[in-house]
């Protein structure tokens, strides 16, 4: 008995150091697993941050590739955005850059003249003067060189024609006639002289004609005055370029009251195409820091408009439209416009800056390609459509089949995007770009329902072409006086350009008048401008061809 107590005793120990062991064991594994636990959890929200931020990083990586393709395309890449057509794609209009097309095979007609097609022949040019140079053989070749008699002279000649540049500077001495009297009569004069010829800057040394040359090849042809100078010396000419702009700022004087008028002729208008570039004034200003002014333009239907400001804030366009000014602008979604919008102004965005965000989402996302494309195609049927409605304004009924053709065009397009943004996986740039759309859409329809109204802002961009040119070739303007005489030289220019009048006609007879009133503007300025013109004037002053 005493031995079964013994033993139970025993068992009893050995099975409470096994329970203390396998509570040791169970405690310390439940601390393993909540410490595994615990760090699991650490590693999961470790993981999710890098995966956060991966996701961040290759998305950065997108954008930063789809900017190098971009700007790889501005710098290397065509600069025509017009799209390869396919037999099946949709005919896009002239507001995308359209080129004419072989309606029989359907392929985009190249520029110039066609394999095949008749030439027009070799152009006389008789509107050039003709100056006949004669030309003898050398007495010793007038002979036989058999027997030597002479040759007789011919009755005619053998004609050729070739056209001669002739680059001529003269120094032009003005002599005045002097006159003594033969009379004896009181109160008269004994000697009477000639007038004084009429000079654009009194007491100047350049005629009227050159200082016109001077202002056309710097603002119609953008060369850079110091190169104007270097093409004088080769003549036998040298000037200096501080004798030049001391006769710019004087002859800037004569130019402001054309451009006030200009001014406030386009302040008239109810449509205005605008833009902006950047422009180099290169002149410090309290209160500014750097040298980066900005160009504007407002073009109307018979105007272009250029203002010099340091700067791009909408209070700009706001003073040049002054107080409730009423109508449309048309422009990119540039916020210094929408500061504009009221109930009498609105604005018309350009598809043009739509459409070239998808083609920078085409150009820089691989994956989103085949979207962006789609996207395009639609703008592009969007710019046929409209094409081929104002094609037929005349045809009430025609106009009517397009215009409605037009409007389904335009639901659908609407349809389209407010069902893709509905998709929360939608890529951020292909959201970004339609967001965009959506937003801008009451502007981007005013076309619809107002068939004037371009779908693009063309008019404005390729009215700053020279603006850019210059900057490109003479960086910019090295005063202040010197940039705002730019701008009204420009407006000037372009503005005598559109409405079809040479500048140089136009300067050499508003100079003149100039000079005939001493130096200052004739009393009527504004009877010069293109929209009061005579029609003799206009013919007088048309210019020749296409402008430059």
């Amino acid at each position: 008995m005493v031995t079964a107590t013994l033993e139970s005793s025993v068992e009893e120990i050995r099975l409470r150091q096994q329970a203390h062991f396998w509570q040791a064991q169970h405690s310390r594994a439940v601390e393993r697993e909540r410490f595994w636990k615990e760090k699991a959890l650490r590693l999961e929200r470790v993981v999710g941050e890098r995966e956060r931020l991966i996701g961040e990083l290759q998305a950065q990586v997108e954008a930063l590739t789809a900017k190098v393709a971009f700007l790889q395309q501005q710098v290397f890449g065509q600069k025509s955005e017009e799209t390869k057509r396919s037999s099946s794609g949709p005919q896009k209009g002239k507001g995308c850059g359209d080129r004419s097309s072989d309606s029989s095979t359907g392929s985009v007609r190249k520029r110039g003249k066609q394999p095949g097609a008749k030439g027009h022949g070799r152009k006389r040019h008789e509107n050039l003067p003709l100056e006949e140079v004669f030309h003898d053989l050398p007495e010793s070749e007038r002979f036989c060189p058999t027997c030597h008699l002479p040759y007789e002279s011919h009755f005619d000649t053998e004609d050729s024609e070739d056209i001669h540049w002739e680059v001529r500077l003269v120094r032009r001495r003005h002599k005045r006639r002097r006159y003594k009297s033969t009379c004896h009569c009181e109160g008269v004069p004994r000697i009477i002289t000639a007038p004084v010829p009429p000079k654009l800057i009194p007491k100047g040394k350049f005629s009227t004609e050159f200082w016109v040359r001077i202002l056309l090849e710097k603002y119609l042809f953008q060369r850079p005055l110091y190169r104007t100078l270097k093409m004088l010396e080769l003549e036998g000419v040298r000037l200096s370029q501080g004798t030049i702009t001391g006769g710019f700022q004087k002859i800037g004087e004569l130019i402001q009251p054309l451009y006030a008028a200009i001014l406030e002729h386009s302040r008239n208008a109810n449509h205005w195409h605008m833009d902006e570039t950047r422009w180099m004034v290169f002149e410090e200003m309290e209160g500014k820091k750097g040298y980066r002014w900005w160009l504007w333009i407002i073009a109307t239907r018979d105007t272009r408009v250029f203002l010099l400001d340091p700067s791009r804030a909408g209070k700009v366009p706001e003073d040049f439209l002054g107080k409730d000014p009423e109508g449309v602008i048309s422009a990119d979604r540039y916020s210094a416009y929408k500061t504009l919008l009221s109930d009498l102004l609105r604005i018309a965005y350009c598809w043009v800056h739509v459409r070239r965000d998808f083609l920078g989402i085409q150009n820089g996302y691989a994956k989103l390609r085949d979207w962006a494309t789609t996207w395009v195609n639609r703008i592009d049927v969007l710019f046929h459509r409209n094409n081929k409605r104002i094609a037929v304004q005349s045809d009430a009924e025609a106009f009517s089949a397009q215009d409605e053709a037009l409007r389904a065009e335009m639901d659908a397009m609407a349809q389209v995007r407010d069902e893709e943004l509905a998709d929360e996986k939608l890529h951020s740039a292909a959201r970004k770009a339609l967001e965009s759309l959506k937003n801008h859409w009451d502007g981007l329809s005013i076309f619809v329902d107002r068939p004037e109204i371009p779908m693009d802002n063309n008019l404005s961009e390729r009215g700053l072409r020279p603006g850019v040119v210059g900057r490109k070739n003479y960086y910019g303007s090295g005063s202040v006086w010197s940039g705002m005489f730019t701008a009204m030289m420009f407006t000037l220019v372009q503005t005598l350009h559109v409405n079809g009048l040479s500048p140089k006609e136009f300067l050499l007879a508003y100079f003149q008048a100039c000079a005939e009133n001493g130096g200052k503007p004739p009393e009527n300025p504004e009877s010069f401008l293109p929209w009061n013109l005579s029609q003799e004037q206009k013919d007088r002053w048309r210019y020749p061809e296409e402008p430059p």
